[in-house]
């Protein structure tokens, strides 16, 4: 039997995840990898589902067994569901923590489950993940409503509704951490779908010739590989009709003090609030994965914060009508509670006329 030995980071956060990611892509094919963590000390959210989704495709597309030494300092990791995300028998289950305030165990959901226990119900798939984002959000930090309630339902409904839409992936997978003396939280969610770049180059009115241009272009207002002109009619309620502005809104949301990184083949943007506030970096993850940091400190009056974001898309959007003309969703572009046809019709309108 062949075996190499795997030496895991001192950390498992965002870079130190993706040069981990990195070398996994060049260890070659093994029988058994051996995972040493003797030197990891200290794990994220998003640095596990990167590391923990990468050591699973090496184990599935190899056929491999993967063992774990040196681990038994890493009980997070072990009641995060970590280890047992990628096939070793350590620790609890994705999804088996139940959770509590302050954290989301790593969770997997089946997009195919969404979708037909939407129509079992007689709901779209966007309601569905829409009650499930809020019971995400509500065991996460302990409360129903607020704006921070707001913030976090918003920005999981996005990105769980763009796998679902967009992806083609069979599961997303989430996890979380929120530190309230901090004023921070950290979301992560990632897919193993078709990228960013095979989903949105389906607009034939956009240069999404490699992983860079597919990213700038899906971070823009109303660029959609499923909204443009010309586009087949979606099938679907007006607040859930895809329009493009759900990584753009969300993104801006989380810059607000905090961070939005994403990354999907072989590029990862990394965003953040003032001038100077964009670095790309060369990444190698099949599928999207996505890091948000909120400051908790500073959602208050997150409508008035939206509309802002809003009116700047609106103005980014006039300037591209050759390749956005497309009327923004209201599911996009407003909380849950804003959801109701006269505020949309207004917004139509507005937009129409502008």
């Amino acid at each position: 039997m062949t075996r190499i030995t795997i030496n895991a980071p001192e950390s498992l956060e965002l870079f130190t995840a993706l040069k981990l990611c990195a070398d996994l892509k060049r260890v070659g094919q093994h029988e058994e990898y051996l995972v040493n963590f003797a030197r990891t000390r200290t794990t994220t959210p998003f640095g596990m589902l990167m590391a923990s989704a990468e050591l699973d495709r090496l184990r599935r597309s190899n056929g491999a067994q993967i063992t774990c030494t040196n681990h038994s300092h890493m009980s997070y990791g072990a009641h995060m569901g970590f280890f047992q995300a990628f096939g070793a028998k350590i620790g609890k289950a994705p999804g088996e923590a139940l959770g509590s305030k302050n954290y989301l165990p790593i969770t997997i959901y089946r997009t195919d489950t969404l979708i037909r226990d939407a129509a079992m119900s007689g709901h779209e798939v966007g309601d569905e993940i829409e009650s499930e984002s809020k019971r995400l959000t509500e065991t996460l930090i302990g409360q129903s409503r607020g704006d921070v309630f707001e913030a976090f339902a918003y920005s999981m409904r996005e990105i769980m509704r763009n796998v679902v839409e967009h992806s083609q992936a069979d599961t997303i997978q989430i996890c979380s951490q929120y530190w309230p003396t901090k004023g921070r939280a950290e979301v992560a969610i990632l897919d193993r779908g078709i990228g960013l770049r095979e989903s949105i180059k389906t607009n034939p009115h956009i240069d999404a010739s490699d992983d860079r241009k597919a990213i700038h272009y899906a971070l823009m207002p109303a660029v959609s590989g499923k909204a443009f002109k010309g586009a087949p009619r979606q099938n679907v309620a007006k607040h859930w009709k895809n329009s493009g502005f759900g990584l753009y809104m969300t993104s801006r949301l989380c810059r607000n003090g905090g961070n939005f990184f994403i990354a999907s083949g072989n590029t990862g943007v990394l965003l953040t609030a003032g001038s100077g506030g964009k670095r790309v970096f060369e990444t190698s993850f099949s599928g999207t994965a996505i890091r948000m940091t909120i400051r908790t400190d500073q959602v208050a009056d997150l409508n008035d914060a939206l509309a802002r974001y809003r009116e700047e898309g609106y103005e980014i959007q006039k300037k591209y009508q050759e390749i956005v003309d497309i009327d923004p969703s209201s599911a996009s572009l407003m909380l849950s509670h804003d959801f109701n046809l006269s505020t949309w019709d207004r917004l139509r309108s507005r937009f129409r006329t502008s």
